[in-house]
């Protein structure tokens, strides 16, 4: 809502500039400025947490080496997606690491070691099916982010004949981060349909209904139909 609102007031507000009086101009300035720190600030956040992150995910592995877990389950996912793939799944203690994560450069997987606790076999099979698709996907993600910023510049080089520079930077960030929200959310998508593919139907069903046996256990029910579906998982197909 917010990217909306700043493109907004860019296009029409902010090309008639000139052409408003002062206290229009001194209200849409406050207003425009404000959007802007409300659009910067959470983006600043992101940064500042992925370089920490990634930092703190260097060093630790200096002295704490991963384990190498799920090599032949890794091997298999990547067959049935059709890639060359002979390496394990990293395993770290490193507290940083939340969840299963995927170096595009280096195509290594990590997976945080609580998740050996927290989740059963087949979820963490799927998650890392998820992973994969990321690999997979990550062609035709870099054609869409190719095209994203094409068409940054191209809306960046029209805004800019009839608006002033700082109105044009923040509407060119902006749109920016319009247009690459949705491209993340189709890669998610699409890796989610890649690895559901290589696992699913069978690892799929496991889960969901390991999931609906996890909201019944809370809810004070106790219901066999999850256990009965993990009993009966095929784990044979990944080893």
């Amino acid at each position: 809502m917010v990217l909306v609102s700043i493109l907004g007031m860019s296009i029409v507000p902010g090309t008639l500039l000139y052409f408003l009086p002062l206290t229009a101009r001194l209200v849409f300035a406050y207003i425009f400025s404000f959007l802007s720190a409300l659009m910067l600030f959470p983006v600043a956040q992101f940064i500042t947490g992925s370089v920490v992150t990634q930092i703190s995910i260097c060093l630790y592995n200096r002295k704490h080496k991963p384990e190498e877990r799920f090599r032949s389950e890794a091997k298999q996912i990547a067959k049935k997606m059709g890639m060359d793939y002979d390496k394990p799944v990293y395993v770290t203690d490193n507290p940083r690491v939340k969840s299963p994560f995927v170096n595009p450069l280096t195509r290594k997987i990590m997976l945080p070691s609580s998740w050996e606790k927290k989740f059963h076999r087949t979820e963490i099979i799927a998650s890392l099916g998820h992973e994969f698709g990321h690999i997979k996907g990550l062609r035709a993600y870099a054609k869409e982010v190719f095209a994203a910023m094409i068409a940054t510049m191209a809306f960046t080089f029209v805004l800019g004949l009839f608006t002033i520079p700082v109105i044009l930077v923040m509407a060119e960030f902006a749109f920016l981060m319009l247009i690459s929200s949705y491209i993340m959310r189709r890669n998610e998508d699409r890796a989610d349909f890649l690895g559901a593919n290589a696992t699913a139907p069978e690892w799929l069903y496991i889960c969901v209904s390991a999931a609906e046996k996890r909201i019944q256990e809370r809810r004070g029910f106790n219901h066999s139909s999850s256990s009965i579906c993990k009993n009966q998982s095929t784990d044979a197909s990944f080893g």
